[in-house]
């Protein structure tokens, strides 16, 4: 019974510190700590979310690891709202938020702009290469168009070719951080297991 106990315990913390997560941060870091490219499928259409996908996939194939956060409304950004329009600042707190798991390069696309960080590396030559691109502030495909273009831009200047074509795996949101979730859950329910089983041989 007390395992039990435990367990259902566990089970609650970690379901309620997933809710927390949700509720202080913003969905891209949840989202980006198992996937490559962050966007909101209801905003995004199909076509330039494939193509997307496509040269996310191909840079990070090719030796240019990245990953891309378009973010087309404050909407996007959940509860950090503050920083809707700040695309720079916007990629240093996603950065710092995914430091954990990855900590390569990460590109922000949003209406007004450009943001890119890569801890412990200097920004400004990404900047600089980003310069004359204007992200696509008219509609969500022109936003993503442009986040292409800047992935194939910082990808060509490392000396890598970015493809934007071949087949995208079929991509869900809610069910991605859904898996998210559970895993964390399961993480924590083995923790908690572990701990029991030392406090037992321990007390025996």
């Amino acid at each position: 019974m007390r395992a039990v106990a435990l367990l259902a315990a566990a089970l609650l913390a970690a379901l309620a510190c997933a809710t927390v997560a949700r509720a202080d941060g913003d969905p891209a870091s949840d989202f980006l700590l198992a996937q490559r490219v962050f966007f909101n499928p209801e905003e995004i259409p199909k076509a330039q979310q494939q193509q997307l996908t496509a040269a996310v996939r191909s840079a990070n194939a090719n030796g240019f690891p990245i990953r891309v956060a378009v973010i087309w409304s404050d909407y996007d950004l959940g509860a950090v709202t503050s920083l809707w329009g700040k695309p720079r600042r916007y990629a240093t707190f996603l950065s710092l938020e995914l430091t954990y798991y990855y900590k390569g390069r990460l590109l922000v696309v949003m209406p007004s702009g450009f943001g890119f960080h890569w801890p412990k590396h200097e920004d400004a030559l990404a900047y600089a290469t980003l310069a004359s691109l204007h992200a696509g502030s008219a509609t969500p495909a022109a936003l993503a168009q442009s986040a292409v273009q800047a992935v194939q831009r910082l990808a060509r200047a490392a000396g890598v070719t970015v493809a934007t074509s071949g087949p995208a795996p079929a991509r869900h949101a809610n069910r991605d951080r859904l898996k998210i979730v559970l895993g964390v859950v399961v993480l924590v329910l083995l923790g908690a297991a572990v701990r029991f089983l030392i406090r037992r041989r321990a007390s025996g």
